[in-house]
Protein backbone atom coordinates (compact mmCIF):
# COMPACT_ATOMS: atom_id res chain seq x y z
CA UNK A 1 0.00 0.00 0.00
CA UNK A 2 1.33 3.41 -0.86
CA UNK A 3 1.49 6.36 1.69
CA UNK A 4 -0.63 9.34 1.00
CA UNK A 5 1.23 12.39 0.37
CA UNK A 6 0.57 15.34 2.97
CA UNK A 7 -0.53 18.59 1.96
CA UNK A 8 1.96 21.48 2.50
CA UNK A 9 2.16 23.06 5.30
CA UNK A 10 2.35 26.81 5.00
CA UNK A 11 5.42 28.71 6.48
CA UNK A 12 4.85 30.74 9.28
CA UNK A 13 6.57 33.73 8.80
CA UNK A 14 9.31 35.90 11.06
CA UNK A 15 7.61 38.86 12.71
CA UNK A 16 9.41 41.27 11.27
CA UNK A 17 9.51 39.88 7.43
CA UNK A 18 7.45 41.60 4.77
CA UNK A 19 4.69 39.49 2.82
CA UNK A 20 5.75 38.36 -0.37
CA UNK A 21 4.14 39.16 -3.33
CA UNK A 22 1.65 36.78 -4.90
CA UNK A 23 2.28 36.03 -8.95
CA UNK A 24 -0.18 36.35 -11.11
CA UNK A 25 -2.25 33.30 -12.14
CA UNK A 26 -2.62 34.43 -15.00
CA UNK A 27 0.55 35.02 -16.13
CA UNK A 28 0.59 31.17 -15.81
CA UNK A 29 -2.37 30.50 -18.32
CA UNK A 30 -2.33 29.72 -21.65
CA UNK A 31 -3.86 32.01 -23.99
CA UNK A 32 -6.87 30.25 -26.06
CA UNK A 33 -6.24 30.49 -29.56
CA UNK A 34 -8.23 33.38 -31.26
CA UNK A 35 -10.54 32.47 -33.82
CA UNK A 36 -9.97 33.58 -37.28
CA UNK A 37 -11.59 36.02 -38.69
CA UNK A 38 -11.55 35.04 -41.98
CA UNK A 39 -10.74 31.12 -42.90
CA UNK A 40 -9.76 29.43 -46.18
CA UNK A 41 -13.08 27.93 -46.55
CA UNK A 42 -14.95 30.97 -46.28
CA UNK A 43 -12.73 32.52 -48.94
CA UNK A 44 -12.94 29.63 -51.29
CA UNK A 45 -16.54 29.69 -50.83
CA UNK A 46 -17.17 33.51 -51.73
CA UNK A 47 -14.61 33.37 -54.60
CA UNK A 48 -16.59 30.45 -56.38
CA UNK A 49 -20.23 31.74 -55.54
CA UNK A 50 -18.74 35.15 -57.60
CA UNK A 51 -17.60 33.07 -60.37
CA UNK A 52 -21.09 31.16 -60.77
CA UNK A 53 -22.40 34.68 -61.08
CA UNK A 54 -19.92 35.94 -63.36
CA UNK A 55 -21.77 36.08 -67.03
CA UNK A 56 -19.03 35.64 -70.03
CA UNK A 57 -19.86 39.69 -70.77
CA UNK A 58 -18.44 40.59 -66.94
CA UNK A 59 -15.23 39.58 -68.53
CA UNK A 60 -15.31 42.49 -70.73
CA UNK A 61 -16.68 44.79 -68.38
CA UNK A 62 -13.69 44.00 -66.15
CA UNK A 63 -10.93 45.01 -68.22
CA UNK A 64 -12.78 48.68 -68.95
CA UNK A 65 -11.70 49.18 -65.46
CA UNK A 66 -8.53 48.02 -65.03
CA UNK A 67 -6.63 51.17 -64.41
CA UNK A 68 -8.61 51.74 -61.21
CA UNK A 69 -7.86 48.01 -60.30
CA UNK A 70 -4.01 48.58 -60.50
CA UNK A 71 -4.02 51.13 -58.30
CA UNK A 72 -5.90 49.62 -55.86
CA UNK A 73 -3.18 46.69 -55.88
CA UNK A 74 -0.58 49.07 -55.68
CA UNK A 75 -1.59 50.09 -52.13
CA UNK A 76 -0.55 47.15 -50.57
CA UNK A 77 3.31 47.18 -49.84
CA UNK A 78 5.50 44.32 -49.10
CA UNK A 79 5.70 40.65 -50.73
CA UNK A 80 1.95 40.06 -50.29
CA UNK A 81 1.31 43.33 -52.36
CA UNK A 82 4.04 41.95 -54.72
CA UNK A 83 2.21 38.31 -55.33
CA UNK A 84 -0.91 40.62 -54.92
CA UNK A 85 0.45 42.44 -58.61
CA UNK A 86 1.78 39.58 -60.20
CA UNK A 87 -1.17 37.32 -59.83
CA UNK A 88 -3.40 40.38 -60.74
CA UNK A 89 -0.77 40.70 -63.99
CA UNK A 90 -1.16 37.37 -64.91
CA UNK A 91 -4.97 37.31 -64.56
CA UNK A 92 -5.61 40.06 -66.58
CA UNK A 93 -3.40 39.05 -69.30
CA UNK A 94 -5.51 36.19 -69.34
CA UNK A 95 -8.80 37.26 -69.16
CA UNK A 96 -7.39 39.74 -72.12
CA UNK A 97 -6.56 36.87 -74.38
CA UNK A 98 -10.06 35.21 -73.35
CA UNK A 99 -11.98 38.13 -74.64
CA UNK A 100 -10.05 38.59 -77.53
CA UNK A 101 -10.51 35.24 -78.52
CA UNK A 102 -7.26 34.47 -78.37
CA UNK A 103 -6.95 31.18 -75.99
CA UNK A 104 -9.89 29.02 -76.30
CA UNK A 105 -8.15 26.17 -74.68
CA UNK A 106 -8.54 27.58 -71.19
CA UNK A 107 -11.24 26.06 -69.43
CA UNK A 108 -14.09 28.59 -68.54
CA UNK A 109 -13.72 27.84 -64.99
CA UNK A 110 -10.65 29.06 -64.95
CA UNK A 111 -11.34 32.09 -66.37
CA UNK A 112 -14.54 32.68 -63.97
CA UNK A 113 -12.45 32.27 -61.34
CA UNK A 114 -9.84 34.84 -62.45
CA UNK A 115 -12.83 37.11 -63.28
CA UNK A 116 -14.18 36.29 -59.75
CA UNK A 117 -11.11 37.53 -58.13
CA UNK A 118 -10.29 40.67 -60.14
CA UNK A 119 -14.04 41.59 -59.58
CA UNK A 120 -13.18 41.45 -56.21
CA UNK A 121 -10.91 44.00 -56.72
CA UNK A 122 -13.00 45.80 -58.60
CA UNK A 123 -15.66 46.34 -55.71
CA UNK A 124 -15.48 48.53 -52.35
CA UNK A 125 -17.45 45.76 -50.40
CA UNK A 126 -14.72 43.77 -49.14
CA UNK A 127 -14.28 41.69 -46.28
CA UNK A 128 -11.87 44.10 -44.81
CA UNK A 129 -12.72 47.49 -45.57
CA UNK A 130 -9.79 49.26 -47.44
CA UNK A 131 -9.55 52.48 -45.80
CA UNK A 132 -7.94 50.34 -42.96
CA UNK A 133 -4.35 50.98 -42.60
CA UNK A 134 -1.62 47.69 -43.33
CA UNK A 135 -4.60 45.40 -43.25
CA UNK A 136 -7.16 46.88 -45.33
CA UNK A 137 -5.94 45.24 -48.65
CA UNK A 138 -5.06 41.70 -47.02
CA UNK A 139 -8.40 40.35 -48.13
CA UNK A 140 -8.24 41.38 -51.95
CA UNK A 141 -4.61 39.74 -51.68
CA UNK A 142 -6.35 36.29 -49.83
CA UNK A 143 -8.74 36.40 -52.27
CA UNK A 144 -6.64 36.53 -55.72
CA UNK A 145 -4.35 34.00 -54.21
CA UNK A 146 -7.20 31.83 -53.66
CA UNK A 147 -8.84 32.42 -56.98
CA UNK A 148 -5.06 31.99 -58.74
CA UNK A 149 -5.10 28.84 -57.04
CA UNK A 150 -8.06 27.15 -57.96
CA UNK A 151 -7.62 28.33 -61.17
CA UNK A 152 -4.16 26.80 -61.19
CA UNK A 153 -4.59 24.23 -63.90
CA UNK A 154 -5.95 26.52 -66.21
CA UNK A 155 -3.34 29.36 -65.05
CA UNK A 156 -0.69 27.05 -66.04
CA UNK A 157 -2.27 25.66 -69.46
CA UNK A 158 -2.26 29.34 -70.54
CA UNK A 159 1.07 29.99 -69.07
CA UNK A 160 2.70 27.15 -71.74
CA UNK A 161 1.01 28.60 -74.06
CA UNK A 162 2.36 31.97 -73.60
CA UNK A 163 5.17 31.10 -72.77
CA UNK A 164 5.70 33.00 -69.65
CA UNK A 165 6.58 31.78 -66.30
CA UNK A 166 3.78 32.04 -63.86
CA UNK A 167 4.41 34.04 -60.29
CA UNK A 168 3.27 30.64 -58.17
CA UNK A 169 6.29 28.55 -60.56
CA UNK A 170 8.88 31.19 -59.52
CA UNK A 171 8.02 31.60 -55.59
CA UNK A 172 8.34 27.70 -55.51
CA UNK A 173 11.68 27.26 -57.19
CA UNK A 174 13.20 30.28 -54.16
CA UNK A 175 13.59 27.85 -51.59
CA UNK A 176 15.79 25.23 -53.62
CA UNK A 177 17.68 28.20 -54.36
CA UNK A 178 18.08 29.13 -51.11
CA UNK A 179 19.50 25.65 -50.24
CA UNK A 180 21.89 25.91 -53.10
CA UNK A 181 23.32 29.05 -51.43
CA UNK A 182 23.55 27.09 -48.17
CA UNK A 183 25.57 24.17 -49.57
CA UNK A 184 28.11 26.81 -51.17
CA UNK A 185 28.08 28.56 -48.16
CA UNK A 186 28.95 25.64 -46.34
CA UNK A 187 31.84 23.83 -48.30
CA UNK A 188 33.44 27.30 -48.85
CA UNK A 189 33.38 27.56 -44.91
CA UNK A 190 32.06 31.27 -44.93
Amino acid sequence: MGRAAKPAKPRARSAGAAPRPRRRAVARRARPPRPALLTRGEVVRAVVELANKLAPADVGDLLVVESPIRERAARLAGVPGQSLRAQLDLALLCLKDHAAGRCPQIPYYAISLLAAGVAYLADQLDFVPDFLPRIGMIDDALVMAVACDLGRGGLERYCVWKGITPPFARRAQRPAAVRDRRRRRASTGS
